[in-house]
């Protein structure tokens, strides 16, 4: 007999333990609660998680319904409706978006029939062993230079994150996103989770940012070259960057996705060794 159970403070083991099994489509939320654990408040990084469990008391699925809107789905098609319904059923949150394995996004869409997507998002999922990772020539000669984002990259940055969310993600202009980007990157490079390359002169020329991490795996995202540098190999040689990093952070394994249809960045993925592994999903709800 199973059941669905709202996950507290203390569940974080058993929670882990089902996720650690579903590695490379369960990062968001690995990485999530082992920044916070399972409380819920308004916060980065906070949400609150409904379980499918068995009699024994094992996990064998998780929606999480998180502080900024999104559902994050580790679960079969059928049962991720059910988990997704429960989160529903409470009324006081409103749904953002929906990410997770491909099928299980799909499953889940289902029920927001009337809804407009910002992002219809079929992804392509990668992973690569880091002592497999090809360097770019151009971080070895001179060219280019990798480092972490500090305070004085905030500014900068945080108009390329506006930049990002309106090509990428298909949000609308104004202050509410110009505020968020700006609150998202002071975030991520008060831990150390933004990265730059720069040319000769210093200037960052394109980013990239661990978006979730666990102590052996990091998931890039965020990768962005402004529309007048591309074709040059940048992005490349941030996510590069931002993997060396994560390797002499002691981390063995990186995940990451990108649309299908984006083929610049599925070639510079692969060229850094990546391999897709599968499908992954990301619908934003207007």
């Amino acid at each position: 007999m199973t059941g669905i159970l709202r996950l507290r403070p203390g569940d974080e083991g058993r929670l882990d333990t089902y996720l650690s099994r579903y590695p490379a489509t369960s990062m968001f939320l690995r990485s999530n609660v082992r920044r916070v654990g399972l409380a819920d408040r308004a916060e980065r990084y906070h949400a609150r998680y409904a379980a499918l469990v068995d009699s024994d008391g094992s996990v064998q699925g998780v929606v999480s319904h998180a502080w900024n809107g999104n559902l994050l789905i580790q679960a079969e098609p059928d049962d991720a409706i059910g988990l997704a319904r429960f989160h529903l059923a409470a009324g006081d949150r409103a749904v953002a978006g929906i990410i997770g394995p491909l099928p299980a996004v799909r499953a889940v869409q289902t029920l927001f029939p009337d809804r407009p997507l910002l992002k219809e998002g079929a992804e392509d999922l990668f992973d690569l062993r880091l002592s497999d990772m090809k360097r770019p020539a151009a971080l070895g000669d001179g060219r280019l230079s990798w480092r972490r984002a500090d305070g004085g990259d905030v500014p900068l940055l945080s108009s390329w994150r506006v930049d990002y969310c309106l090509e990428t993600l298909g949000e609308a202009d104004g202050a509410d996103l110009r505020a968020r980007a700006a609150a998202d990157i002071t975030a991520l490079v008060a831990v150390g989770d933004v990265f730059v390359v720069v040319g000769v002169d210093g200037a960052p020329l394109s980013m990239a940012t661990h978006n979730a991490r666990i102590p052996d795996t990091v998931q890039i995202g965020g990768v962005w070259t402004p529309v007048a540098l591309r074709g040059r190999g940048l992005a490349r040689a941030a996510v590069a960057g931002a993997l060396l990093a994560a390797r002499d952070d002691g981390a063995t394994v990186a995940v990451l996705f990108t649309g299908k249809q984006n083929e610049p960045a599925r070639r510079g993925y692969l060229s850094l060794g990546f391999r897709i592994i599968g499908d992954y999903g990301i619908l934003l709800l207007g």
